[in-house]
Parts: structure tokens; C-alpha cells; sequence
């Protein structure tokens, strides 16, 4: 009989990041590098996301909200009144609340709150603005539900941070009531896809590549200019955003989409939080199950969501 070696946590951690990472080169990021349809690339990100847990103390309702489908998660204690709407990522023509929902089950369950992941309308087929007026909708729908604004969290990733961000700017432009706060997670931001980190972090991002960001990024666009502000944001004007959360990895080509928009908004008087995680990758947080790292990261979220304007101290 071999016995079984015991590593140490700290050595056991290491070597489920290198398995996931080397998993998520040879299946997501190769499948991204193919000339395949974005139809297959769509159908291939919904089963691999069978891989992730959904916590069982989350109850999951299908809803609609002013005409946009959404799921509802209930977590077995709320507390506060607080609403989490999320906006999952998935390059504009990916994803779904299937995707999203074991990564969502476990933020509405530590920041015990109620969260509605959003089915907006996907790229190519819908370009913009359609995804952006759904995510408008939904959000006046929860305002016409009575939830007040400053009880309402706008929580996106990847391509959600992206329509998160467009959605607050569209908030403040309109005159309309703005959330409490932002969270954003590897946010896609930059459309153009021309900052420093997609060139010197390609080798070491084991997710996510310059071609499938710009298929991704085009489609949503249509005619508009990359560098556009409306399909960009992170070229826009930042003043009068709500405190916002940001966190990362280090070796993610989109690094720099983060930390231009801190560098931005910081500039503009936004009280904005970041957290780049060493070693981690894209939407790392959806490993929590495995990694001790991605768990305190959930866990930060859910001190920021809980304590309104409060959030850990920057890093």
C-alpha cells in the first residue's frame, strides 16, 4: 500500500493552482484560439461551467424584470434589504445565469443578499445597445419594485464590469438614482484591446486571449468605435461614480483595464478599492471551492456589499 504524502496547505494550494491553471489552458483558452463560430464557443462556456458548485443554502427562482429574464438567488439569511444586481461576463456573446450561478450562489450567500443574475441579450445577434438598455430595465424594475437605491449593489465580471460601469455612467447622465456601490471583477473595459498587459501578460494568462477578446469586443461594438466611450468606459468621465470594488489577478491580460480605470476614477474623486491577487487569473474567484484565495476574495466582496460605502482597506 503507498501512503499517501500529506503536503503541506501552503505547497497543496500551489499545486491545485498549477492543475486549474494548466486545465483552463488546455480546454478554455485553446477552444478561444480556434476560428470557431462564437454560436460554439457560447455552448462550449455553458458546459463547462457544469464543473462548479452551486451552494444548496441558495435557492434559485426564475423571474422577470420589466421584460428581461433574470435568476433570482435567495440565500437562507438576508439581512440589511440589500439587492445585488449581476451582470456575468462571457466576452458580450457568452455566458448566462447558468454560467454564473455557482460563482453568484456563493456572493449572495456570504454577503446575505438577495442577487439577480441577468439574462441580457447577447452579441453578435444583439450588438449595442441592446444588452446595455436591458441591463437599464432591469435595474428601473427593481427600483420600481420598491428597493431603494442605495440598497442595490451593481456586481459584474469580464464583459458585465464593462456594462456595470455603462450602466452607473448612464445612470448618473440621466439623473437617475445611482446604487450604492460597484463591484467589479476582471473587468473588460477597453475595447480596443491594446493595453500593455494583453502583449506582456499573453504567455502567463492561462484563460483568456487578444483574438477572443476582440471577436467578442467587435461583435458587441457593431459600427461604434472601439475606443468609444459607450462601448469603452473606462474612457469616460468617472466623476460622481459610487465607491467601487475592483479585483484582479496578476496574470490576466486584462490587468491594465483595471488598473487604468483606478487610475481614472481615482483621479475623478471616485473612492475606488482594488485588489490585485498574485498568481491569479480571470474570474479566478469561481475556483473558491479549491483555492483558499479565491475564498478570502468572495470574502471581501461580501464585507464590501454588506458594509455599504465601507469596504476592506486598499491594497
Amino acid at each position: 500500500m503507498i501512503e499517501k504524502i500529506q503536503l503541506p496547505k501552503l505547497a497543496k494550494q500551489y499545486a491545485l493552482k498549477k492543475v486549474i491553471s494548466g486545465s483552463l489552458r488546455a480546454s478554455f483558452k485553446m477552444a478561444s484560439t480556434l476560428p470557431l463560430p462564437l454560436k460554439v464557443l457560447r455552448e462550449t462556456m455553458e458546459r463547462s461551467s457544469l464543473i462548479f458548485r452551486v451552494r444548496k443554502d441558495v435557492q434559485a427562482i426564475k423571474v422577470n424584470l420589466d421584460g428581461v429574464d433574470a435568476l433570482r438567488l435567495d440565500p437562507e439569511t438576508q439581512e440589511g434589504g440589500r439587492v445585488i444586481l449581476h451582470l456575468h461576463g462571457g466576452a458580450f456573446f457568452g455566458g448566462s445565469a447558468n454560467t454564473h450561478r455557482p460563482l453568484c450562489s456563493q456572493i449572495a450567500a456570504r454577503a446575505k443578499a438577495r442577487l439577480y443574475i441577468l439574462e441580457y441579450r447577447l452579441a453578435p445577434e444583439n450588438p449595442y445597445p441592446a444588452a446595455l438598455d436591458d441591463c437599464l430595465a432591469a435595474y428601473q424594475a427593481l427600483l420600481g419594485a420598491g428597493i431603494a437605491a442605495e440598497k442595490i449593489t451593481l456586481a459584474g465580471d469580464s464583459a458585465g464590469g464593462n456594462l456595470i460601469l455603462a450602466l452607473a455612467l448612464r445612470l448618473r447622465d440621466s439623473g437617475l438614482p445611482m446604487p450604492a456601490n460597484l463591484v467589479m471583477l476582471s473587468p473588460f473595459l477597453n475595447l480596443t484591446v491594446s493595453s500593455p498587459s494583453v502583449e506582456h501578460l499573453a504567455h502567463h494568462d492561462p484563460m483568456l486571449t487578444r483574438s477572443i477578446l476582440m471577436r467578442g469586443g467587435d461583435a458587441y461594438r457593431g459600427p461604434i468605435p472601439a475606443q468609444d466611450p459607450r462601448v469603452s468606459p473606462v474612457f469616460a468621465e468617472l466623476k460622481g461614480l459610487p465607491p467601487t470594488l475592483l479585483q484582479c489577478g496578476s496574470q490576466e491580460v486584462l490587468l491594465d483595464d483595471t488598473l487604468l480605470f483606478q487610475k481614472q476614477a481615482s483621479a475623478a474623486g471616485v473612492d475606488v478599492r482594488c485588489k490585485v491577487f498574485p498568481g491569479m487569473w480571470h474570474n479566478f474567484q469561481m475556483f473558491c471551492d479549491a483555492l483558499n484565495t479565491a475564498s478570502d476574495a468572495l470574502d471581501e466582496i461580501a464585507q464590501f456589499i454588506s458594509s455599504g460605502a465601507q469596504s476592506p482597506s486598499k491594497s
